[in-house]
């Protein structure tokens, strides 16, 4: 329990003083016995227990007031609506989730779930952390910041708002490696964060370490302030696919718009919305009518007319429950050379993939294939491949190969490993090739496939590919993290994207959210290995869909997630957006907006920052799940709600002194003396003569 004034807590021993005062009482007079008093007490023998009792009860409510006043007067405090906060900590440890998420307001107040959260813990640290050391962890940076102002907390450029997503395994492990490093001695750590799965990644492999550690640690606490609920009206919207088109009638734009409703109107009939458009400035005003939870344009067509051949825009929705997820920006400008390199000795895969990326699928963009034997690697020209396609042993992870690889993901291009034909080589990104297994006589059954993300998704007006068409012979097995795009029926992994193993420090895991996408692919576009090139619908519509992911890394207009990295290898990046969204205080990157960043007369590059898709998801972590990450951990849950009011530390005095007063009026009442017997009516029976 703590305490706002700990000091007066010296006068407990005051609450004795009714047991001196008693014992003293007892020793008053001397005792004479003589034969009338000792016939008495002969007869209150019968009595002797009860009143003994209750003078004990008399004296141990006499105690309780004392005690009680005393405690009212050290203005104790209780946290976690009615669990007491447990003591003063030496280390206070806060982890706040930065998210877009956490822009949920309430519309009367204008509070939302992050500067609610800062409020709670700021009057927590007020009431019950002076003296102790307090750490700010927040998940845009991961970095640990020490605060010595608990009321300068939220204003903070590491407490403010931005367009990031949070990832709560990092935020903890960094927590307890600060503890590790510091040896820090009684620890509170407290979670302040929506519960959104996407942040809480409950598929992720740290959690099983992070238990040990948290349980293994007695001296540490946790407590997690939550905020699960959900927007109860809100629209958000994103934009993707942006690109600039020459068309006999001019240049246009093509997109990809969605909107979508959130709470009770999502399931509605129709709404209109006013969408605003700015484009290089210019703002118009588009209506837009939803039906159903969610509204798609796919292909959404914008003029650009004269002058307008590069720039930026920005969509807007009407202010709601949320304003982070209102808007979303884009950029333009001349489309890029989708560059494919194919690292091979095998001729006929290399030609199989040479002709399917080289293959246009928009009149308006130029793609070109390269073949290159394993031992020209140095002709690669990283700096202008969107996609490689690498079929050769892999390398140690510590060469300049694995270097050069690693490099060109964390870019954000593309990459396929493919298995070659004999040593797989060594281990990287955590990929190690295995054995071939099956033959070319039989084919292996396929068992599933991913149809809603990924290379073999369905088509954009939710039609399958023919995978169930394909037949494959041969497949090389292969270990590693891993997301199966598809799996035999004996359940090893065809097609995988790739998880590579996380990188140390801050700024490399701020990286991985703008890295480039890695696959492993087992089998090969030969006939003795698989049908991918005779059934060529298939591996065309994976080659080029991994193509355009690795596309934009290379276009000079480029659309990114908002993240610490997200503007790293563009220097001096200014805002094109006016202003609007960006906060002069936020780290580079962490605002959504457009942006522009030139090197050279001849390079220059457009950058789109946006939220992350996965920030519109709002599927919250229940409570069983959350049990099953923390299983093992002792831990305190506090759900609260913008707007609440509720404090994390309450004054709790109140109380005691009703405590106080209830063991007054007991004492008064075991003081009353005994309801004296009534004398009975002598009976008189009257006798006749």
């Amino acid at each position: 329990m703590s305490f706002l004034q700990p000091i007066l807590l010296i006068g407990l021993p005051l609450a004795l003083l009714p047991v001196f005062i008693h014992l003293i009482n007892q020793h008053r007079h001397r005792t004479l016995r003589w034969a009338a008093m000792m016939f008495l007490l002969d007869a209150k023998k019968m009595t002797k227990g009860l009143a003994r009792l209750r003078q004990i009860l008399i004296l141990a409510m006499r105690v309780l007031a004392i005690a009680t006043l005393v405690f009212a007067a050290s203005r104790p405090l209780a946290g976690g609506w009615g669990g007491f906060a447990g003591g003063k900590a030496d280390t206070l440890v806060i982890l706040l989730d930065r998210s877009a998420s956490m822009e949920q307001q309430n519309l009367e107040t204008g509070e939302s779930k992050r500067s609610t959260a800062l409020a709670r813990l700021t009057d927590l640290i007020e009431k019950t952390a002076s003296g102790s050391e307090i750490i700010l962890i927040d998940s845009a940076t991961l970095d640990p910041v020490r605060i010595t102002d608990a009321d300068a907390l939220r204003d903070l450029p590491a407490t403010a708002p931005t367009a990031t997503s949070a990832d709560i395994p990092a935020m903890l492990q960094k927590a307890v490696d600060f503890l590790v490093t510091n040896a820090s001695g009684r620890t509170d750590i407290w979670v302040a964060s929506d519960l959104h799965q996407n942040d809480w990644k409950p598929g992720s492999g740290q959690w099983q370490a992070l238990r040990s550690d948290l349980a293994a640690r007695e001296s540490v606490r946790l407590f997690l302030l939550t905020f699960p609920s959900i927007e109860s009206n809100n629209l958000s919207v994103t934009v993707s696919g942006v690109k600039r088109r020459r068309t006999p009638e001019g240049l246009r734009l093509v997109m990809d718009l969605a909107i979508r409703r959130q709470g009770p109107a999502a399931e509605a009939g129709d709404q209109t919305v006013p969408v605003e458009i700015t484009l290089n400035g210019t703002r118009t005003v588009e209506e837009m009518t939803i039906s159903g939870p969610e509204l798609v344009h796919l292909g959404h067509t914008i003029e650009l007319g004269s002058g307008n051949e590069l720039g930026w825009g920005r969509i807007d929705l009407p202010a709601d429950d949320n304003p982070a997820d209102n808007h979303a920006f884009f950029v333009f400008d001349e489309p890029a050379t989708r560059q494919t390199v194919i690292v091979s000795d095998d001729p006929l895969t290399a030609e199989a993939i040479r002709a399917a990326a080289s293959a246009s699928i928009d009149p308006g963009v130029t793609h070109e294939a390269t073949v290159i034997a394993t031992t020209d690697i140095a002709r690669i020209s990283w700096e202008d491949t969107a996609l490689l396609f690498w079929q050769a042993p892999l390398p140690a992870p510590d060469s300049s190969t694995a270097t050069l690889l690693q490099q060109h993901i964390a870019a954000g291009r593309s990459l396929v490993l493919l298995p070659p034909a004999d040593d797989g080589g060594a281990e990287v990104f955590g990929v190690k090739w295995g054995d071939w297994i099956g033959d070319s006589g039989s084919p292996l059954k396929v068992n599933w496939w991913r149809t809603e993300s990924g290379l073999l998704a369905n088509t954009r007006n939710g039609a399958p590919l023919p995978v169930a068409e394909l037949s494959f012979f041969k497949t090389r097995l292969f270990s590693g993290e891993t997301q199966s795009l598809l799996k035999l029926e004996s359940g090893e992994s065809v097609f995988s994207r790739v998880i590579p193993d996380a990188p140390s420090g801050n700024e490399d895991s701020a990286a991985a959210t703008s890295a480039g996408d890695l696959y492993a692919w087992g089998t090969l576009p030969r006939t003795d290995h698989s049908s991918l090139a005779t059934e060529g619908v298939v591996f065309f519509v994976m080659t080029h869909r991994a193509l355009e992911e690795g596309a934009n890394a290379v276009s000079r207009a480029q659309a990114r997630e908002a993240g610490l990295a997200a503007l790293s290898g563009f220097p001096k990046a200014e805002s094109l957006s006016l202003g609007q969204e960006t906060d002069s205080l936020l780290a580079p990157g962490l605002a959504a907006g457009a942006y522009a960043s030139r090197t050279g007369e001849d390079d220059r590059r457009l950058i789109a920052l946006n939220r992350p898709a996965s920030e519109d998801d709002n599927r919250v972590l229940n409570p069983e799940a959350l049990e099953n990450l923390l299983a093992g951990v002792d831990y305190r849950q506090i759900n609260d709600e913008v707007g609440s009011g509720a404090s994390l530390a309450s004054e709790v005095w109140r109380a005691f002194l009703i405590a106080m007063a209830l063991a007054l009026i007991a004492e008064a009442a075991l003081c009353l003396p005994p309801k004296p017997e009534e004398e009975s009516t002598p009976v008189t029976r009257a006798f006749s003569p």
